[in-house]
C-alpha cells in the first residue's frame, strides 16, 4: 500500500456518442448485447471507390474500409436552446459537436440544473488530438492555387483555347464549393483542437480552466490525469472530462495503411489472427467530483477513481514501437499511487488495438507487474472495447474509461468480441489473466471491492493506467480522512517521506507516553540516568504507542546537559498535582498532555511581521523548509523577474545589500509572497 496522499474522485455524471450508439444507456447495452460495430465505411464520409485499394503498396490508397462510426446522433441546438446558429454550426467540426452532446447527456443525467453545480468553479479538460477531419477539407480548398498552377503548365490544357480553360476552370471550382467548405470569420474555431473544450465552456457557462490535452492514443488519459489534479488542489469543484476523436477521413486512413497499422478484415484483441487496429470515432464524458463533496451532496456515484500512473517509453526501438519498460511503470505507479494491492484487481480494461506485436508488448507488461505482485492465474478478466467500436484513437482511454465505469456500477463484465484462441504468443494459462469469452456476472472479491485498471498507450511512447472501484458508501472518504490523520502524525505536517517514514527531528524530541504519570516518571528516570553519563536518546520520531497514549510527556532538547536540567523539572511536575507547573514550562521547551489529542491550528501573522533573514537557520538545517523556498522562487521569478529569496536574505557584512532587502521588504508586492511562504514553511516544520 502507497503512503503517498489519496488522489481518489468520485465519477457523478456520463455521456458519450459511440459507434452504433447515441447514448450512453444504448452503448452499455450494446456492450451487454456482445454488439460488433465495425462495419464498412459509409459513402458519404468518404468514397471507397476514389481512395480503396487492396494491394498495401498502392500509393495513396488506403487497404482497409472497415471502421467504428458514429450514425444516427441527434445536434438540434436551437432546439435545445444553445445560441448556435446555423452558419456557425455548418463551420463546426464533428469532434465540437459531440462534445457538446455529450456534455448535454452529461449535465442532465448528474441533474443539472435542477441539482446544484457551481459553474464559476467547474473546468473543461478533454484529451484530443488533431480536432477533426473538417481542417483538411478547408485546408485542401485554401492549397487549391497550388494544384492550379500545376495544371496551367499541363501543355494538353494549354493546347486549349482560353475560353475553353476559363470554362473548365469555372466549372471545376463549382464542384470545389460543393464540396469543400468555403473559408469564413467561422472556420478557425470551427475546427481547432483547443475549441473543443472551450465551445462547451462557454456554452455552458463554466469559468474553471478549459483546455485540451494531446498525447496521441492517451490524450483522454492525460485529461484525467490534469483533471484529477486540478481538484484534489482544489483548482476548481467540479470538472468535465474525458475524450472527443472524430478522425475518421480518408487521410488518416492511408497515413496508418502506409506503416502498415490498419487491419482490413476485423478487430480482435488478444486473439489468433489480430493483424492490426480497426479506426472507430466518438466521444466518452465524465463529471468528477471529490469524493467527500459527492457524498455530502448526495450525487449518484458510478465509480472512484483512485489514481492514475504514467510514464514514458524512453530510448525503445522506435519512436512509434511499444516498449514495456515504460507501459509496466505506468501500470505500477498507477497501482502504487492508489494505496491498495494490485493483486484485487480483478478486471484490466487493457488498450488492446489488435495489433500483433502490440498486444504482446501490453500483455507482457502486464503479465511482469501482477504476476511479479503475486497474482494468481487466471483471476484477472482482461478484456478491451476496441473488440467493440474499434480503436478512438484520442478517445481510446474514454471509451476504456466509460466500459469500465458501467461494469463497476453494474457489476458485469463484458465479453472481449472475437477471441477464439489467444495470439500464438500469449500463454494465459500460466499468466494471472483471461479473456472473457462471454457476458458474465462481476463476482465479489475477497476485500469486498470490484477494483479495476485501465490503459491507454499513446503514439509516441506516452503511457498512461487508471485505478478505479466500484462505490461503496463511505469507504473511501474515510481512508482519505484516516491518511490524512495519518500524515500529521508520522509525516510532520504534510511532507512526509518517499516511503511515508516520519521526519528524523532536527533536535532532541524525547516523547514517552503511558497510563499514568507514575509510569511515564519511571521511564524518564532511565532515560535521566543515561542522559547523566553523556547517552541521550537517537534522533528518531517518537514511537506511534507513546504518541497514543492516554498521557504524554515531550522534551525538547539540545544535549545530555539540557535534557537533564529540563527532565528534571518535568519529573518535580510529575509527582505535583500543580498543572500550573506545566504551563509555565511550556516556554521551555516541556510539555504534558492527557486525554484525546486536540485539533491543530496555525495562526499567521500578516505584514509588518517581515524581516531580513528571516527562519533562515531553518532554511539551511530542514529540507522541508527549503523545498519551500525552492518553489516559491520557481514560482516568483516571472512575475518579480528576481527569485524571491534574494529579497528576503541578504549578506549581513553587506550594508548595502541589508540597506537593498530592508527597503524592498518594506513592498506590499514582495511582503505578501515572502511572508506567506514563510508561514507554510514553520506549518511543514
Amino acid at each position: 500500500m502507497s503512503d503517498r496522499e489519496l488522489k481518489a474522485v468520485a465519477v457523478v455524471g456520463l455521456g458519450s456518442i459511440m459507434p452504433d450508439a447515441p447514448n450512453t444507456a444504448t452503448f452499455w447495452q450494446n456492450l451487454m448485447n456482445s454488439k460488433y460495430s465495425i462495419n464498412d465505411v459509409d459513402p458519404t464520409r468518404w468514397d471507397p471507390e476514389l481512395y480503396y485499394d487492396p494491394d498495401p503498396k498502392a500509393p495513396d490508397k488506403t487497404y482497409s474500409r472497415i471502421g467504428g462510426w458514429v450514425r444516427d446522433w441527434e445536434w438540434e441546438p436551437l432546439k435545445w436552446r444553445l445560441p448556435i446558429p446555423p452558419k456557425v454550426s455548418d463551420a463546426m467540426d464533428l469532434a465540437q459537436k459531440w462534445s457538446i452532446v455529450c456534455a448535454r447527456e452529461l449535465l442532465a443525467d448528474y441533474g443539472y440544473p435542477e441539482r446544484p453545480l457551481n459553474t464559476e468553479r467547474t473546468g473543461v479538460i478533454l484529451g484530443n488530438a488533431l480536432g477533426g477531419d473538417l481542417h483538411l477539407m478547408t485546408a485542401g480548398r485554401a492549397l487549391f492555387p497550388e494544384f492550379y498552377q500545376n495544371l496551367l503548365k499541363a501543355p494538353s490544357f494549354l493546347g486549349l483555347s482560353s475560353d475553353m480553360q476559363k470554362k473548365i476552370f469555372q466549372e471545376f471550382m463549382e464542384g470545389v464549393d460543393n464540396h469543400f467548405l468555403g473559408i469564413t470569420e467561422d472556420t478557425m474555431p470551427g475546427e481547432l483542437s483547443n475549441i473543443v473544450p472551450g465551445r462547451v465552456a462557454a456554452l455552458f457557462n463554466f469559468n474553471g480552466p478549459n483546455y485540451a490535452t494531446d498525447a496521441a492514443c492517451a490524450s483522454a488519459m492525460a485529461a484525467f490525469a490534469a483533471a484529477i489534479d486540478g481538484l484534489v488542489s482544489h483548482e476548481y469543484d467540479a470538472v468535465i472530462t474525458g475524450g472527443v476523436d472524430a478522425n475518421n477521413g480518408v487521410s488518416t486512413f492511408v497515413k496508418f495503411c502506409k506503416i502498415g497499422a490498419l487491419s482490413a478484415t476485423g478487430s480482435r484483441p488478444y486473439a489468433e489472427g489480430a493483424d492490426g487496429f480497426v479506426m472507430g470515432e466518438g466521444s466518452a464524458l465524465f463529471l468528477l467530483k471529490r469524493v467527500e463533496d459527492a457524498e455530502r451532496d448526495g450525487d449518484k456515484i458510478y465509480a472512484i477513481i483512485r489514481a492514475l500512473g504514467a510514464s514514458s517509453d524512453g530510448k525503445g526501438k522506435g519512436i512509434t514501437a511499444p516498449n514495456p519498460v515504460g507501459q509496466r511503470y505506468a501500470v505500477e505507479r498507477a497501482w502504487q499511487n492508489a494505496g491498495v494491492s494490485p493483486t484485487t484487481a480483478t478486471m484490466i480494461e487493457g488498450h488492446g488495438t489488435s495489433t500483433a506485436v502490440g498486444d504482446l508488448v501490453e500483455a507482457k507488461a502486464l503479465n511482469d507487474f501482477f504476476k511479479g505482485v503475486g497474482s494468481q492465474n487466471q483471476s484477472i478478466a482482461l478484456g478491451s472495447v476496441k473488440s467493440n467500436v474499434g480503436h478512438l484513437k484520442a478517445a481510446a482511454g474514454a471509451a476504456g474509461m466509460l466500459k469500465a465505469v458501467l461494469s463497476l456500477h453494474h457489476q458485469m463484465i463484458p465479453e472481449s468480441l472475437n477471441f477464439q484462441k489467444p495470439n500464438p504468443g500469449l500463454d494465459f494459462t500460466q499468466a494471472p489473466f483471461y479473456v472473457p469469452t462471454k457476458t458474465m456476472p462481476w463476482e465479489a472479491t475477497q476485500d469486498g471491492v470490484r477494483r479495476a485498471g485501465v490503459s491507454a498507450f499513446g503514439f509516441g511512447g506516452t503511457n498512461f493506467h487508471a485505478v478505479l472501484e466500484e462505490y461503496i458508501p463511505g469507504r473511501v472518504s474515510s481512508e482519505m480522512k484516516a491518511r490524512k490523520a495519518s500524515v500529521v502524525v508520522n509525516g510532520s505536517g504534510g511532507a512526509p517521506t518517499q516511503r511515508g517514514e516520519a521526519k528524523t527531528p532536527l533536535r532532541g524530541a524525547l516523547v514517552i507516553g503511558d497510563q499514568s504519570k507514575a509510569a511515564i516518571a519511571t521511564r524518564l528516570e532511565a532515560v535521566l540516568a543515561d542522559a547523566k553519563n553523556g547517552k541521550i536518546p537517537e534522533k528518531k520520531a517518537p514511537a506511534e504507542k507513546d504518541l497514543r497514549a492516554s498521557m504524554r510527556l515531550a522534551i525538547d532538547f539540545e544535549n545530555a546537559d539540557d535534557l537533564v536540567k529540563k527532565g528534571q523539572r518535568a519529573l518535580k511536575a510529575l509527582n505535583s498535582d500543580n498543572d500550573a507547573m506545566w504551563r509555565a514550562m511550556r516556554a521551555k521547551g516541556i510539555f504534558f498532555g492527557q486525554g484525546s489529542p486536540g485539533k491543530i491550528a496555525f495562526l499567521y501573522t500578516g505584514q509588518g511581521s517581515q524581516y531580513i533573514n528571516m527562519i533562515e537557520d531553518l532554511r539551511d538545517a530542514d529540507p522541508l523548509v527549503g523545498d519551500l523556498f525552492k518553489r516559491a522562487d520557481e514560482v516568483m521569478t516571472p512575475l518579480l523577474g528576481t527569485p524571491l529569496s534574494k529579497y528576503i536574505f541578504a549578506d549581513k557584512s553587506d550594508t548595502a545589500a541589508m540597506a537593498a532587502a530592508e527597503h524592498d521588504l518594506k513592498q506590499t508586492a514582495i511582503t505578501q509572497p515572502a511572508v506567506l511562504t514563510v508561514d507554510p514553511s514553520l506549518s511543514r516544520m
